[in-house]
C-alpha cells in the first residue's frame, strides 16, 4: 500500500492584507444606513436603544460582507435627545495607528442626534 506524503505548509508571514479596508465604502455605507433607519424616527428612550442596536448591527453586517481580509469591527451607536445638553465620548484602545483606526458619522435633527463609530482592528 502506497501512500503520498502530507504537505506541510509554513507560515505566510504576511504583513498586509490581501484585500485591505476601503474607508470611502465603509462612510458610505454609514451614511446610507443611518439615514435610512433614522428618516421617520421620533425620538423616545425605549425604542432608541432597540434603534441603536439594530442600526451598529447593519452597519457591522454590511461592513463584514465586503470581505475586508483579516479585519474585526466594533460598531459603536449613540443616540441622544437635543435638550441643551452636551455630550463628550472618549474611547481607548491599544492599537496600531498604521492599520488599526475608525470612522464616524453624525445624523443631525433638530429634536435628537445619532453618532455611528466603526472601529476597525487589523487581526493577524
Amino acid at each position: 500500500m502506497d501512500t503520498e506524503p502530507v504537505m506541510k505548509y509554513l507560515p505566510t508571514y504576511r504583513l498586509e492584507p490581501k484585500v485591505p479596508l476601503n474607508k470611502e465604502v465603509c462612510e458610505k455605507i454609514m451614511k446610507t444606513v443611518m439615514d435610512k433607519m433614522f428618516q421617520d424616527f421620533v425620538y423616545a428612550p425605549k425604542p432608541a436603544l432597540s434603534l441603536c442596536a439594530e442600526v451598529s448591527e447593519e452597519i457591522k453586517n454590511r461592513v463584514k460582507n465586503l470581505n475586508f481580509d483579516r479585519y474585526r469591527y466594533i460598531v459603536v451607536v449613540s443616540i441622544g435627545e437635543k435638550l441643551y445638553q452636551g455630550y463628550y465620548s472618549l474611547v481607548n484602545f491599544l492599537w496600531d495607528p498604521e492599520k488599526d483606526g475608525y470612522l464616524s458619522y453624525v445624523y443631525d435633527t433638530p429634536k435628537f442626534f445619532a453618532v455611528a463609530t466603526l472601529y476597525y482592528l487589523y487581526y493577524d
